[in-house]
């Protein structure tokens, strides 16, 4: 009898967490159920589609950001890491080398990306420089260079630069399907290679990592570079979004969003916990709100305003979850 006892407590334990880790989709249903009955025309295949196309840029920076936080870290770059890849390699085809084919881009962004995030594994994880900080000086660099280069818009973009974040395949926006094979991929390394072991083993207790023998410094420049690349895959979708560069590309909101789709999606701020499918619940969440104030036409300075909130529940969220699960693991 005792036996069986245990075993349903056990059962109910796993029920528990479960639910409390896959929150974020009882609050999709629950947000889409309201907007769906509140809004004409909302629950259509058209809007759904529209929904994850609106999300998709966001939702790269969102799992760049994850990726950060599971490994017990923050970026305040990845914004403007997309904003100042797009920049420099619009000017790159357009102005200082124009002779360069279109297609070329695709492959620079993630890869100038990816530049600007070793910079940030660098001072992190061999500088040994706090994060924050860290990320913080960068954010200011990155961002005032996008204006040296050019202080206005980069129109005119070459088709093939235009197609990742703007082009069809079959009806559906490339840029979805991006998202998606993104999404995969992380998921695909955080759950059964090696790596993600180690990021999650970094993220939950470095020191613990370090005693097995995990190198911190180097799996911190790997992080914070993989993360760049992602951010400038993500300036790659916000330019064919966008049909030109605008020097405010991939700012204001976007840092933030893309913590708050991260941290709802389940994503820890202790490190060591999340999931690039919450990740995908957290854009996906965004994208609903987003799709619901365009349609109600709120004004722009109120849905600044509604992505503050949200931020702030998201961390509330964080917090709960947190305290709830420890109470839930606690031994009887």
């Amino acid at each position: 009898m005792p036996s069986t006892k245990v075993a349903e407590t056990s059962i109910a334990t796993k029920i528990q967490v479960g639910v409390l880790d896959n929150l974020i989709w009882v609050i999709i249903v629950l947000l889409f159920i309201v907007f769906s009955l509140s809004i004409p025309n909302f629950f259509t295949l058209t809007n759904i589609h529209f929904m994850f196309y609106d999300a998709s840029a966001i939702g790269i920076l969102v799992f760049a950001e994850a990726l950060v936080l599971i490994a017990g870290h923050m970026d305040l770059s990845i914004a403007r890491n997309a904003g100042l890849t797009a920049m420099f390699v619009g000017m790159l085809l357009r102005a200082w080398i124009p002779a360069l084919p279109g297609w070329l881009g695709i492959i620079l962004m993630p890869l100038f990306g990816g530049l600007l995030g070793a910079v940030n594994g660098v001072l992190v994880g061999r500088i040994k420089i706090n994060p924050f900080l860290a990320t913080l000086s960068t954010f200011l660099i990155y961002d005032w260079m996008t204006y040296v280069i050019n202080k206005g818009a980069i129109i005119n973009l070459a088709p093939a630069l235009d197609y990742p974040g703007g082009g069809k395949v079959l009806g559906l926006h490339f840029a979805i399907i991006v998202l998606f094979v993104v999404c995969a991929l992380l998921y695909f390394v955080l759950q059964h290679t090696r790596f993600g072991s180690n990021v999650r083993a970094i993220g939950g207790n470095p020191d613990a990592a370090g005693m097995l023998g995990i190198s911190l410094g180097w799996m911190n420049f790997w992080v914070f570079t993989i993360a760049g690349l992602l951010a400038g895959t993500a300036g790659l979708l916000f330019t064919g979004y966008l049909a030109s560069i605008p020097s405010t590309i991939a700012s204001g909101d976007d840092i933030f969003l893309a913590f708050a789709g991260a941290i709802i999606g389940g994503v820890s701020l202790r490190g060591g916990e999340g999931s690039m499918i919450g990740a995908l619940g957290g854009v996906l969440l965004l994208g609903i709100i987003d799709t619901g104030t365009t349609m109600t036409n709120v004004d722009p300075a109120v849905r600044g305003v509604i992505n503050g909130v949200i931020l702030l529940v998201a961390i509330l969220i964080n917090k709960s979850r947190i305290d709830l699960r420890d109470r839930i693991l606690m031994p009887k």
